[in-house]
């Protein structure tokens, strides 16, 4: 397979658009998506952006890496939804940031953030989603004796003190993506 092909069978295995895809490279319209997937000779520097956008390696996109040796991973249920996001990131589920309240952990209002079921106890200062009264939240967890508390990150700081019972860890945050 060439670039051209590619770019975009990885961009359809996202879901993305042309317009999706030239607005995270900082495109102002789909022509020169459709370009590079005709075939136009690209720079260096726009299969680095490409690889980055469409979360592969550059040496995958470069003909370097066969396909037998990508490793681009099994669908990752997105929550909430009857979503799955194929990626390479190594992660059990994927969380939509519904609002801001996890600004200052540099988490904004839809990015999408990947986490990893945990059996060990988690750590305080750890990014996670919880269930917490029919709600999942991601907040950073911290840990008082026996009351929990989940803070968010943004201007107005909120915590919920809970008990251990009163919750359901559902994963620590792994990774992050977020469209430009």
């Amino acid at each position: 397979m060439n670039l051209a092909e590619k770019v975009k069978q990885r961009r359809t295995e996202l879901g993305l658009s042309q317009d999706e895809l030239a607005k995270m490279m900082g495109y102002t319209s789909r022509s020169s998506i459709n370009k590079i997937e005709k075939g136009r000779p690209v720079s260096q520097k726009i299969v680095h952006k490409l690889a980055e956008s469409l979360n592969v390696p550059f040496s995958y996109l470069m003909g370097i890496e066969t396909e037998e040796k990508q490793k681009i991973g099994s669908p990752i249920p997105l929550l909430n939804t009857a979503q799955t996001i194929n990626t390479s990131i190594e992660a059990d589920f994927c969380l939509y940031a519904t609002d801001h309240t996890m600004k200052y952990a540099h988490i904004d209002k839809n990015d999408l953030v990947f986490f990893k079921k945990t059996s060990q106890q988690v750590k305080s200062g750890t990014i996670i989603a919880v269930q917490y009264k029919g709600e999942t939240l991601i907040r950073i967890f911290y840990q008082y004796d026996h009351l929990l508390v989940l803070r968010n990150a943004d201007d107005h700081p909120k915590e919920i003190v809970c008990r251990k019972e009163d919750i359901t860890i559902l994963g620590k945050a792994v990774s992050l993506q977020r469209k430009l």
